[in-house]
Protein backbone atom coordinates (compact mmCIF):
# COMPACT_ATOMS: atom_id res chain seq x y z
CA UNK A 1 0.00 0.00 0.00
CA UNK A 2 1.13 3.10 -0.89
CA UNK A 3 1.35 6.55 1.28
CA UNK A 4 -1.17 9.14 0.14
CA UNK A 5 1.20 11.83 1.80
CA UNK A 6 4.05 10.44 -0.42
CA UNK A 7 3.94 11.28 -4.57
CA UNK A 8 4.42 8.20 -6.09
CA UNK A 9 7.00 7.37 -7.96
CA UNK A 10 7.84 6.88 -11.44
CA UNK A 11 5.82 3.53 -12.44
CA UNK A 12 3.84 3.33 -9.04
CA UNK A 13 0.41 3.08 -8.30
CA UNK A 14 -1.88 7.30 -8.46
CA UNK A 15 -3.36 7.97 -5.03
CA UNK A 16 -7.08 8.33 -6.03
CA UNK A 17 -9.03 11.34 -7.05
CA UNK A 18 -11.94 13.41 -6.83
CA UNK A 19 -13.92 13.14 -8.94
CA UNK A 20 -12.65 10.10 -10.52
CA UNK A 21 -11.29 10.00 -13.80
CA UNK A 22 -14.08 8.43 -15.01
CA UNK A 23 -16.60 10.19 -13.64
CA UNK A 24 -19.80 9.90 -15.32
CA UNK A 25 -19.22 7.16 -17.80
CA UNK A 26 -21.83 4.67 -17.41
CA UNK A 27 -21.96 2.75 -14.40
CA UNK A 28 -20.86 6.26 -12.64
CA UNK A 29 -22.81 9.21 -11.38
CA UNK A 30 -21.70 12.74 -13.09
CA UNK A 31 -19.83 15.21 -10.48
CA UNK A 32 -22.24 17.47 -8.37
CA UNK A 33 -22.87 20.78 -10.25
CA UNK A 34 -21.87 19.18 -13.83
CA UNK A 35 -24.36 19.28 -16.44
CA UNK A 36 -23.84 17.82 -20.18
CA UNK A 37 -24.32 19.43 -22.63
CA UNK A 38 -27.88 18.44 -24.81
CA UNK A 39 -29.22 17.30 -21.11
CA UNK A 40 -32.80 19.51 -19.94
CA UNK A 41 -31.66 21.98 -17.54
CA UNK A 42 -33.05 21.74 -14.37
CA UNK A 43 -34.61 24.65 -12.96
CA UNK A 44 -34.28 26.30 -9.54
CA UNK A 45 -37.77 25.47 -7.77
CA UNK A 46 -40.49 28.48 -7.86
CA UNK A 47 -40.87 29.13 -4.11
CA UNK A 48 -42.70 32.09 -4.98
CA UNK A 49 -45.24 30.44 -6.22
CA UNK A 50 -45.55 27.84 -3.19
CA UNK A 51 -45.71 30.84 -1.12
CA UNK A 52 -48.28 32.56 -3.05
CA UNK A 53 -50.50 29.57 -3.44
CA UNK A 54 -50.34 28.62 0.26
CA UNK A 55 -51.44 32.51 1.05
CA UNK A 56 -54.54 32.43 -1.07
CA UNK A 57 -55.19 29.16 0.20
CA UNK A 58 -55.38 30.31 3.73
CA UNK A 59 -57.27 33.36 2.52
CA UNK A 60 -59.69 30.86 0.98
CA UNK A 61 -60.17 28.85 3.97
CA UNK A 62 -60.75 32.03 6.05
CA UNK A 63 -63.36 33.41 3.52
CA UNK A 64 -65.35 29.42 3.93
CA UNK A 65 -65.39 30.05 7.62
CA UNK A 66 -66.37 33.87 7.43
CA UNK A 67 -69.66 33.02 5.66
CA UNK A 68 -70.49 29.83 7.08
CA UNK A 69 -70.35 31.77 10.43
CA UNK A 70 -72.77 34.33 8.77
CA UNK A 71 -74.76 32.25 7.25
CA UNK A 72 -75.53 29.93 10.88
CA UNK A 73 -75.21 33.17 12.79
CA UNK A 74 -78.48 34.60 10.57
CA UNK A 75 -80.56 30.90 10.17
CA UNK A 76 -80.23 31.02 14.35
CA UNK A 77 -80.81 34.58 14.64
CA UNK A 78 -84.30 34.41 14.02
CA UNK A 79 -86.21 37.93 14.47
CA UNK A 80 -88.39 37.58 17.87
CA UNK A 81 -90.80 40.13 16.59
CA UNK A 82 -91.46 39.42 12.94
CA UNK A 83 -95.18 37.95 14.22
CA UNK A 84 -96.11 41.12 16.10
CA UNK A 85 -99.75 42.56 15.18
CA UNK A 86 -101.91 44.90 16.70
CA UNK A 87 -102.42 44.22 20.45
CA UNK A 88 -99.11 42.52 20.78
CA UNK A 89 -96.84 43.67 23.80
CA UNK A 90 -93.15 44.04 22.76
CA UNK A 91 -90.47 43.61 25.91
CA UNK A 92 -86.88 44.86 25.19
CA UNK A 93 -83.58 44.67 27.90
CA UNK A 94 -83.19 48.02 26.98
CA UNK A 95 -85.35 51.28 26.92
CA UNK A 96 -85.83 52.65 22.59
CA UNK A 97 -83.95 56.23 22.50
CA UNK A 98 -84.86 59.22 20.51
CA UNK A 99 -82.53 57.99 18.14
CA UNK A 100 -82.19 55.09 15.91
CA UNK A 101 -80.56 52.37 17.84
CA UNK A 102 -80.45 48.57 17.75
CA UNK A 103 -82.42 46.65 20.35
CA UNK A 104 -83.50 43.19 20.98
CA UNK A 105 -87.28 43.36 21.27
CA UNK A 106 -89.29 40.57 21.61
CA UNK A 107 -93.29 39.24 21.35
CA UNK A 108 -94.56 38.97 25.03
CA UNK A 109 -97.66 38.13 27.59
CA UNK A 110 -99.05 42.03 27.98
CA UNK A 111 -99.69 40.61 31.29
CA UNK A 112 -96.06 40.11 32.04
CA UNK A 113 -94.28 42.60 34.14
CA UNK A 114 -91.43 42.76 30.67
CA UNK A 115 -94.28 44.30 28.27
CA UNK A 116 -92.57 47.36 27.90
CA UNK A 117 -94.52 48.25 24.40
CA UNK A 118 -98.36 48.07 23.15
CA UNK A 119 -98.26 47.59 19.33
CA UNK A 120 -100.47 50.17 17.85
CA UNK A 121 -100.11 48.88 14.57
CA UNK A 122 -97.65 47.36 12.18
CA UNK A 123 -96.43 49.26 8.47
CA UNK A 124 -95.31 46.49 6.05
CA UNK A 125 -92.09 47.05 3.35
CA UNK A 126 -90.81 49.76 5.41
CA UNK A 127 -87.14 49.56 6.80
CA UNK A 128 -86.13 52.92 7.97
CA UNK A 129 -87.05 54.06 11.68
CA UNK A 130 -86.84 57.67 10.68
CA UNK A 131 -89.47 56.92 8.20
CA UNK A 132 -93.03 59.04 8.77
CA UNK A 133 -94.82 56.08 8.13
CA UNK A 134 -95.98 55.84 11.52
CA UNK A 135 -96.47 59.50 12.24
CA UNK A 136 -100.32 59.60 11.42
CA UNK A 137 -100.79 56.00 13.61
CA UNK A 138 -99.01 57.39 16.45
CA UNK A 139 -100.74 60.60 16.38
CA UNK A 140 -104.50 59.16 15.79
CA UNK A 141 -103.87 56.33 17.86
CA UNK A 142 -101.97 57.91 21.54
CA UNK A 143 -104.31 59.70 24.63
CA UNK A 144 -103.10 62.96 26.02
CA UNK A 145 -99.76 61.67 27.67
CA UNK A 146 -98.98 58.47 26.21
CA UNK A 147 -95.42 58.09 24.80
CA UNK A 148 -95.33 56.54 21.43
CA UNK A 149 -92.08 55.04 19.24
CA UNK A 150 -90.97 53.06 16.39
CA UNK A 151 -89.95 49.47 16.40
CA UNK A 152 -88.25 48.79 12.75
CA UNK A 153 -87.14 45.49 11.16
CA UNK A 154 -84.65 44.86 8.26
CA UNK A 155 -85.37 41.19 8.02
CA UNK A 156 -87.29 40.53 4.29
CA UNK A 157 -89.26 43.99 2.73
CA UNK A 158 -88.77 45.10 6.40
CA UNK A 159 -91.61 46.14 8.43
CA UNK A 160 -92.51 49.21 11.08
CA UNK A 161 -93.98 48.44 14.87
CA UNK A 162 -95.71 51.77 15.89
CA UNK A 163 -95.99 51.29 19.68
CA UNK A 164 -96.55 53.13 22.62
CA UNK A 165 -95.16 52.86 25.97
CA UNK A 166 -96.66 51.11 28.57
Amino acid sequence: MTDPAVPPQAGGAVPPSFPPPNAGAQGFPPPPGVQFPGAPEVKPKKKFLAKALGILGTLAVIAIVVVIKIGIGSAFAEDATKDAKAGDCIGSKSELAETASEIKAEIVDCSSSAAKYTVLDRVEGVKDVNSPACDAILKEKLKDGEKGNIIASAEGEGYLLCVKTN
